[in-house]
């Protein structure tokens, strides 16, 4: 009788682990796809900010300059679009980071 009630025991803790980790993971996959979708908000501002970046190399041409990633309005908008792409690729890192765990919190031991 004791037997099985350790063998119920274990029994029930195993599937507490994976119910526990199925749980956790899950959290992590809805982190992941807030991080997704904050990527492809970023995407549209990048495509944004390098519109912009082109119209001032335009403009910056049209008014005759030499070399227009010297000029001020065009320097601003490269540093916005870096800033952007910047923010980006750490979202990107982050998922990384979540699948990292993911992994390792693999329940098949």
């Amino acid at each position: 009788m004791n037997d099985v009630k350790t063998k119920g025991m274990g029994t029930l803790n195993t599937i507490l682990r994976y119910a526990k980790v199925f749980a956790v993971n899950t959290m992590r996959r809805v982190l992941i796809l807030g991080r997704y979708t904050l990527v492809c908000w970023q995407q549209q501002r990048l495509r944004r900010a390098q519109r912009r970046l082109g119209k001032a190399v335009l403009a910056a041409l049209e008014q005759g300059e030499v070399n227009p990633m010297l000029t001020e309005g065009v320097k601003d908008a490269l540093e916005k679009a870096k800033a952007i792409q910047a923010k980006k690729d750490q979202q990107y890192q982050a998922v990384a980071a979540i699948r990292e765990k993911i992994r390792a919190a693999c329940a098949c031991e």
